[in-house]
């Protein structure tokens, strides 16, 4: 009896509990063990994923930069996005409807049709670049020697709206595609008290940019503005839109927003 105390008890004690504790860790592992304390964690940003055919489709909206402009017909950074994604072993088709002078406006009323809430609709990626239209139509001599922003500035509400409403009918044809919102960036060489004004009204505008996409789920705003910082290597010969290296570096920061991987088969 005297050695079943010191040596049975306990052995026994042990079995029970180990067979409690893998009963216990075996629930745990297939959720079925206690009650979630709180909400549930909110989801994470979604992130590019093949569709249905293994076809990843993309669709780019918005102005010149949208466009290519000053890349040759090389399809700017949506093309080397599409590229990039590419060379992640995916298959990628990319439907591009930027315009070249575009602004919110435009972009508000392209956004509008049928026929391009269609092809949102089966986006799995959204690229977007446009507001630099409101801002340099507006004041057309600002960074070259303007001595008045109020102009530029005046059309920010007006652009800021046109972008909310844009954004919004976007997210009603396609609520999961990620979305790339391009910043803006300063091209100009210029005095320096036009310099001042025009990075003055830059950060307005990328401030504006970068609030509009809190309004849009899984929306990212993509700053550029340091990528042409005294690079005017990087501009086309029309020192105005990028160049082939501007678009580069533009699609490797998209790019590196996303996280992708090619279907298994």
């Amino acid at each position: 009896m005297k050695r079943f105390l010191l040596w049975g008890l306990p052995l026994g004690a042990a079995l029970v509990t180990a067979v409690v504790f893998a009963a216990g860790f075996s629930a745990a592992l297939s959720g079925r063990l206690g009650t979630p304390v709180g909400d549930a964690p909110p989801e994470a940003t979604p992130t590019p994923v093949p569709a249905a055919g293994n076809v990843f489709r993309v669709v780019a909206l918005g102005d010149s930069l949208t466009r290519g402009a000053g890349d040759d017909g090389k399809g700017g950074y949506p093309g080397r996005v599409a590229e990039g994604l590419r060379k992640r072993g995916l298959t990628v088709e990319i439907d591009n409807l930027g315009v070249d002078g575009a602004e919110t406006g435009d972009l508000l009323a392209k956004v509008s049709q049928p026929g391009a809430r269609e092809r949102i609709a089966r986006a799995d990626l959204i690229l977007m670049s446009i507001g630099g239209n409101d801002l340099t139509h507006s004041v057309p001599a600002l960074g070259t020697g303007a001595s008045d922003a109020d102009p530029a500035i005046a059309t920010l509400g007006r652009a800021r709206g046109n972008l909310l409403e844009a954004l919004k009918l976007v997210r009603a044809a396609n609520a999961k595609a990620p979305m790339r919102l391009l910043g803006l960036y300063d091209p100009f060489v210029s005095d320096a008290e036009g310099r001042r004004l025009a990075r003055e009204v830059l950060l307005r505008y990328n401030t504006m940019l970068a609030e509009a996409t809190f309004h849009a789920p899984h929306a990212l705003l993509v700053p550029i503005s340091d990528l042409f910082e005294e690079r005017a290597d990087r501009l086309s010969p029309d020192r105005f839109h990028p160049g082939p290296s501007g678009y580069d570096e533009i699609a490797s920061r998209v790019l590196a927003t996303l996280q992708t991987q090619a279907p298994r088969g």
